[in-house]
């Protein structure tokens, strides 16, 4: 059976959340192999809009397990209150669907507090990623294995204490009390400890029983800690690569699928060659509603950079691309594509003759009109990579599927 994986090939919100919820209908396992809350998947569910942060888009399958593995970090009131909202759409989550590997490192307040103090220049989340990692490389953070045994709480005192003597230096404050931080835990922590266990001999099951799985990644290729615009990037690999490292297990991928969008957005500070500061960037974040799942922040929105597509297509071995948000480019008179710099570094553009009736909701690559399938022909020829699946509107069956995944 078949193991996919799912990879943003720009710098995220790239529309995982919709493909990762197509596909899983037909997954035994779907695996999140990195990040944690600062991560905003958007799905509609029963025309209900639903954002996950940490769960696994394969939670809205009935018949998927969902998997959060071992490179990714857990923040357990973030994750308490997911599966409240998901209770109160009708969707249950227990032991049965949802299993949180043993081995991924718990986000704190004091993570929070650290990411806030000292990444705003960078433009994080302030979800307390970046500072939880940091403690992972540096062998002090706290696994959830810990949560088992009630140890958690001697490494909060611990991990408080540690830093304590900093916030004082650089801040000039102490940090909020941390047997407050562990009261406010517990009852997050008590929903979480039936969830925990090995997911890396979950997924070698699955694996050796020929399940079929599907790896989700979280933000894109270009947020990559290695790959990405350094240091405008996030804490963890975002790439393939991460995949066999924060799922646990060495898989082959039968598939390796890249989303990308049909334009370029970002979030953040960092660079971005395609930006567009006029009235077109506007217009691209109005209809593409583009405002960050996780933070509500105002996406930054530019031409679609194809030489930054090419890139993460040699990254990733990508053998499929689906492209979302084409329906977005309608009523545009011209539609620019990077394929290049040129020696000032500015982007090299190629123009191409844009649309102006609304192909919101097409199911059917051939009712697309002519100069939106020379747009995708363009992209598939650039790439040397197929277009096998684009997205022309929010809803599940807004989708043209022109090659099975």
């Amino acid at each position: 059976m078949p193991v996919y994986v799912v990879v943003g090939a720009q710098w995220g919100d790239e529309g995982k959340g919709k493909v990762c919820d197509f596909l899983a209908g037909a997954m035994d396992l779907v695996v999140r192999y990195q990040g944690g809350a600062n991560a905003g998947h958007t799905v509609v569910f029963d025309d209900r809009k639903i954002v996950l942060h940490q769960i696994p888009s394969g939670i809205l399958s009935p018949r998927a397990r969902s998997v959060i593995g071992n490179g990714c970090v857990v923040d357990p009131v973030i994750l308490a209150s997911e599966i409240r909202e998901l209770a109160a759409a009708g969707v249950h989550v227990g032991p049965e669907n949802l299993i949180v590997s043993q081995h991924a490192h718990l986000v704190t307040p004091l993570h929070r507090f650290l990411d806030e103090k000292q990444n705003g220049a960078i433009g994080t989340t302030g979800r307390g990623i970046g500072p939880c990692y940091t403690d992972k490389a540096q062998r002090s953070g706290i696994r959830l294995e810990s949560l088992m045994d009630g140890s958690w709480r001697g490494r909060m005192r611990e991990h408080g204490s540690r830093h304590e003597d900093f916030y004082r230096v650089v801040y000039g404050v102490g940090y909020i009390d941390v047997e407050e931080s562990i009261r406010a835990l517990e009852p997050a922590v008590a929903l979480l400890q039936p969830l925990i266990g090995d997911t890396a001999q979950v997924v070698c099951d699955a694996v050796s029983t020929g399940g079929s799985i599907l790896f989700e990644g979280a933000q894109g290729t270009f947020l990559d800690l290695d790959h990405g615009t350094y240091p405008y990037v996030t804490s963890s690999t975002t790439t393939v690569g991460g995949a066999i490292s924060g799922g646990g297990v060495y898989v082959h991928f039968d598939r390796r699928i890249a989303v990308m969008k049909a334009y370029a957005t970002r979030v953040g500070e960092g660079p971005f060659p395609t930006e567009l500061t006029d009235e077109t960037g506007r217009r691209l974040r109005e209809v593409g509603r583009e405002y960050g799942a996780t933070t509500g922040r105002a996406r930054r929105c530019g031409w679609l950079d194809l030489s930054m597509g090419r890139r993460a297509c040699m990254i990733n071995g990508f053998d499929y691309v689906v492209l979302t948000k084409l329906d977005c480019l309608s009523g545009l008179p011209v539609l620019r594509a990077a394929v290049g710099r040129a020696s000032d570094g500015t982007p090299d553009y190629v123009d191409m003759e844009g649309w102006d009736s609304s192909i919101a909701g097409v199911t059917s690559f051939h009712e697309l009109p002519v100069e939106a399938r020379r747009y995708v022909a363009f992209i598939e020829e650039y790439l040397c990579v197929p277009v096998g699946m684009i997205s022309t509107g929010p809803s599940r069956s807004d989708i043209i599927i022109r090659k099975e995944p």
